[in-house]
This record gives C-alpha cells, structure tokens and sequence, in this order.
C-alpha cells in the first residue's frame, strides 16, 4: 500500500475533483465510503473547510492521502476499504477531526481531511510522511495485503497479474517446481553471469546456450555499441507463436548492459593510442639483427623482408590515421593488381629479395561512379546547398556541445548519489535535521527565558490564589462579634490588618504574573521567528530524547535519495550517450556530403548546383501577379452603398467664367 500525501488550503478543489470525471474520464462511479461527515459533495466540502477556518493563520488546513493498492491484491470491497481508511485515519490522529474517504476506482481511495478538529484545537502532521508509512505497513500485515516493501525491492520488475495467468495457462504455475518465466530467466541468467565473471561475452552467451536460454545481442549497426540483451526460454511463445524476447533491463536492473559489462570485463575501455610510425620504425630498426658489413653482399633475404613488413606497416598506419580505406581486391577491374601502397611495396621488396624482375607499376582502378544527388539512399544530404551543409554542421556542433554540457551534468548527479550513498557526503535529510537543531539551539536562550517567565507567572498565579483566599476569611470575620472574635483569639482590627494585606498581596501577585506573561509572550514570539516552528520547546525536547532515531530515519531516506539520484543520472547519462552518437553520426554524413563536392570535378559540382537551386525554385509557392484576383461572377450583387452613384463635387467641373 502506497500512501501519497499532499497538503492544500481548502478542500472544495479536492472532492470536485474525486468526483468529477478525472483528467481522463478514469473516474468511475464515485462515492464515500467512509468518514464522519455525510451530505452531498459539495456539503461535504464545505463542512471540511469551515472546520478549517477556525483556525485561520493556518496555510495549508487541508491533510489529503491516496492509499493505492498494486494489481496483486485485487479489487477490495467497500466496507474493507472503509476499515482501511478508519484505521489509517486514526493511527496518524486525525479521528476527532472532519474527513471523509472517496473512491471512484477500483485500486484506491483519497482521504481529505481537516487538520483543525471540532473543537478548533490544530492537529499536528509532524513527522506525517513517516508515520503513515508505519500504518501502511500495518495495516498490510492485517488485512494480508502485498508489502510495499517487497514490491519495490531491487531483484526487478516483479510478474503481474495477466503474465501469472498466462503462465499458469501454460501450466507452469501449477507445479512448484517450475517458476514463471520471467522469474526462471531472471535466476539462470543470475547463475550464468556469476559464473562468467571476468570470461567476456564469449563464455556468457556460451554458459546461455549451455542453459537453455536463448538471446539476443543488440549491437547498433551504425556504432558498433553494445546496448544489451534479450532473452527468452523455450517454448515461451506468444499467441502467434513467435517467441517472447524479454530485454536484460525488463528481467532484472542488474542485467543492464551498465551493470553486465563490467562484471563480464567488457565494458567500455580507454580509446587505443595511435603509435607514431617514426617512432615504431626506429623501435624496430633497432631491435632487428645488425645487417650485414660486406658490402660486395648487400642486405640478406632476411633483412629485406624484415624492412618491406616495416615499410608496409608504416604505410598502412598512415592510411588508418587519414581515414582511407584501400579498395578492396575484388571490387577493382581485371587489369589492375592493387591500389594500396603497401601492398605494392611489400611486392617491390619480395621481388628484390627472391632476385626476380620487379612488378610492373598496377593500372590505376577507374574511380568509383559518384551516386546523383537525388539517390537519398547513398547521400541523403545531397538536395542540402552547400551554404546549408555549412548551417547544418553548426547546428548539429551545438547541438554536441549541450548534450556534452547535460552529460557533465548526469555524472555529475552519479557522483553525488554515489557520495551520499557511500557517506562520503552528508544527504540532504540528514543536513536539514542538523540544521533544524541548530536553529532550537540558536534559540535556546528564548526558550530558557519562556520557561522561566511562564514558572514566574504560574508562582504569582498560586500566590495570589492563596492572598484571596486569606482576603476571603478576614472579610468574613469583620462582621462577626466581639465575644466570638475574643474566642478565635483575634480582633477586628486584626482581621481588617489582614484583609488589607492580602488584598494588596493579591493586587502585587497579578501584576507580577502579567507582566512575566507578557515576556514569556515575547519571549516566545522570538523564539518561533528564530525557529520558524509554532512550538520550539515541544520541538527542541522531541528532537533531543529521540535524536538518534531521528537521525537513522534521515539517513534511510538519503540512502533512498542517493540511489535514486544515481539511478537518474545513470539513465540521463545513456539516453545522452544515444543521442549524441545519432548527432555524430548526422555530422559524418554532412562532412562526408561535403567532401564528396570537393572532390568531384567541376562541370559536376556546378551542374549539380544548377539542378539544385532549381529544385529549389519550382518548390517555392507561386506568389499570384497583379490584377489575376477573381473577378464577381454575374450571380454577384453590389452593396447598396456601392450601387448609390456618388453625391455631386461642387468645387470640380465649375470654371471661373
């Protein structure tokens, strides 16, 4: 059961909405079922809300909850709903207040209730979030509901109802040995992958087939990068027997590729370092075996062989650094032998070594036809101008630098979540509950004069208690006789000495405990504007005697708060990565689009150009010339005032003479 709390000033907006038809017409019969205030909606409502307005400092009267309950526990009657909703109300306090329970679904219920009871007197919602997740728990204990906590573990997404069904179809269900798919899955692939630590992907897919489980590598086939897997089992089948594919995420959290690579030791590794060929010449010069000093011999076979390996690896590194790729063998005419340098050289230095004559220079391969500038397929840049190639590339390099500026950003978000979870950093909650008892401490001096000034009053208050009660007897006694006063060893003017004393004593106590009121009063006023709490005495006394469960609360809900800090960062991260590998991507066509003009001859760059404005042109919507509007047909009748033949100018058409 998940309890989703929220706070409001009035609650008219909230029952309307409980029984209005919802954002998306989900709502469906609504009705109360439980609470201690009957009447229409709308009496409803406005009964809450007057409570509310007792106390009207208050900002946010109004205490709403949503209890929800997950598709396991099925549909609960109204009368266990009511239970639920009584209990949960009275285990947070609320119970001497309005409130009343609404369900117009069939997993859940909202409970709008007043923080102000009957009486006026503010019911406290301290620590609200906290002590409703301990009625929760309890009451799912009671009525045999799905823990939340067992929900929400890490293992994964757990089977629903319909995929239960399903396999409990196709009988797995009904025998305790055999578990639903997903779950089979999610333990052989656990097993699989503990097994393979550190083997790579080779031993992960071959222990997969070993156990049955047949997957799905899903490689991009732009990048090359590895984003995962999916897997299912045999016979696991949909209704048009085509096998279920379950993707590694949707079967466990720690089967994403995030977490699955490392653990096989093929996660991303660090980009390979280009060796300079000088460099690597010199290496291999020097390691080789020192030639030959007879010069009537010249260099043996050996050292010839050795020196044209080196000079076509040196030609061949050259190539890999300016990005060309030799033209392979079969794709060349029948005439020509070999377009790489390398393996030309490498030819020469063969030759020369076996004492054979040397290969006749190859026939340069006629140069690859250059696809039309229509063929989307092969350049789907080529209807772009060059001047929007340009506008293009820029746009897609800004484009590279805010997603690099929102990559910092997530790994900046995974380091603090990983900090706090690890307690490197002090989370949130923790900082706040320091903060919250530095302040009561900040203030401890106005809450010692409270005290005191409130001891003051009280004394004066019993002091002048006692003076009225002596008052009282004195009086009483001045009327009586001479003969009885003599008897009660007094007189009258003793008794008249005595009620004047205590009046005055009376008089002295009550301005005594006015005035320590009103500096407990300021006292306190300073205190709440020092705190910011109604109550800091209360507040400074609970914090202290119960301060190391405070604190281990605080910290529970940062480590929840550091996972999920690190979990969004690591999903922002991935979904950034993709994105900038398709931008990539989108500029390599543009540069390569460009390359390809520069590289054509002339009289084809400018014709191409020439077909492309004119593409452009007959694109352009036709601007209609002057005087082609359409004329009124005969069918059209002028406006009176048009059809009135204009009033006569008596300045025009007149002569002097």
């Amino acid at each position: 059961m998940i309890a989703n709390i929220t706070k409001g000033r009035k609650a008219v907006g909230a029952i309307l909405y409980d029984f209005g038809p919802g954002r998306r017409d989900e709502h469906v019969n609504p009705r109360l079922v439980a609470g201690n205030v009957v009447g229409t909606p709308m009496q409803v409502a406005r009964a809450i809300d007057h409570t509310a307005r007792l106390r009207p400092e208050i900002k946010a009267p109004i205490w709403r909850t949503s209890l929800s309950l997950p598709d396991e526990d099925g549909v609960l009657p109204d009368a266990q709903w009511a239970e639920i909703a009584t209990a949960f109300v009275a285990d947070m306090g609320f119970e001497d207040a309005p409130w009343v329970a609404v369900r117009h679904g069939d997993d859940h219920v909202h409970l709008t209730v007043s923080r102000v009871d009957w009486s006026g007197q503010l019911l406290t919602d301290r620590w609200d979030y906290r002590r409703a997740r301990q009625a929760a728990d309890r009451l799912e204990e009671e009525h045999g509901l799905v823990r939340a906590a067992d929900r929400f573990r890490p293992e994964g997404p757990q089977v629903r109802n319909n995929e239960l069904e399903a396999a409990r179809r196709r009988g797995r269900a009904h025998d305790t040995a055999q578990l639903p798919e997903r779950e089979e899955l999610r333990r052989i692939v656990r097993e699989v992958r503990d097994a393979s630590r550190g083997l790579g992907r080779a031993a992960f897919e071959s222990g997969l087939e070993d156990a049955g489980v047949s997957f799905r590598a899903n490689v991009a086939p732009s990048t090359g990068r590895m984003s995962g897997y999916s897997f299912t089992l045999a016979g696991w089948v949909d209704g048009s027997d085509e096998p279920v594919w379950v993707a590694a995420s949707k079967v466990a959290r720690d089967l994403r590729w995030a977490d699955l690579g490392p653990v096989l030791g093929e996660g991303p590794a660090a980009a390979p370092r280009i060796p300079d060929p000088r460099i690597e010449f010199a290496v291999a010069s020097a390691a080789a075996p020192e030639p030959s000093t007879g010069l009537q011999n010249g260099p043996t076979r050996e050292e010839l062989a050795a020196a044209a390996e080196r000079g076509a690896e040196i030609l061949r590194r050259g190539q890999a650094e300016r990005g060309v790729v030799p033209v392979p063998q079969q794709e060349q005419p029948a005439v020509a032998r070999s377009t790489d340098p390398a393996a030309a050289l490498l030819a020469h230095y063969r030759a020369k070594a076996a004492g054979q004559p040397l290969p006749a220079d190859p026939v340069p391969a006629a140069p690859a036809p250059i696809p039309a500038w229509t063929d989307k397929t092969r350049r789907p840049h080529g209807r772009m101008s060059n001047d929007g190639l340009a506008a293009a590339i820029k746009k897609r390099e800004g484009q590279l630098i805010t997603l690099a500026r929102g990559k910092a950003q997530a790994q900046e978000e995974i380091r603090t979540g990983d900090a706090i979870v690890t307690g490197q950093v002090t989370g949130p909650h923790v900082q706040e509950l320091h903060q919250r008892l530095a302040r009561l401490e900040k203030a401890e001096p106005h809450i010692t004069a409270l005290q005191k000034a409130l001891g003051t009053a009280k004394a004066a208050e019993k002091a002048a208690d006692e003076a009225r009660t002596v008052w009282r007897e004195a009086n009483g006694r001045k009327d009586m006789s001479r003969w009885a006063l003599w008897k009660m060893d007094t007189s009258r003017s003793q008794e008249q000495t005595r009620a004047q004393e205590a009046g005055d004593a009376i008089h002295e106590n009550v301005d005594v405990a006015q005035q320590a009121r009103t500096a407990a009063s300021k006292a306190a006023e300073l205190a709440r504007k020092e705190t910011g709490v109604p109550d800091p005495a209360g507040e400074l006394t609970v914090l202290r005697e119960g301060w190391a469960k405070f604190v281990g609360d605080a910290h529970e809900r940062d480590q929840v708060h550091g996972k999920a800090q690190r979990y969004n960062g690591r999903t922002s991260a991935e979904r950034i990565d993709a994105s900038i590998a398709q931008v990539q991507k989108r500029v390599e066509e543009l540069r390569q689009e460009q390359a390809l003009r520069k590289q054509m001859p002339k009289a084809q760059r400018e014709a191409e150009g020439r077909a492309r404005s004119a593409a452009a042109r007959a694109a352009l919507p036709k601007a209609r010339k002057a005087g082609t509007g359409k004329r009124p047909g005969p069918q059209y009748e002028r406006p009176a005032h048009l059809r009135q033949p204009p009033p006569p100018n008596p300045s025009r058409g007149q002569g002097l003479g």
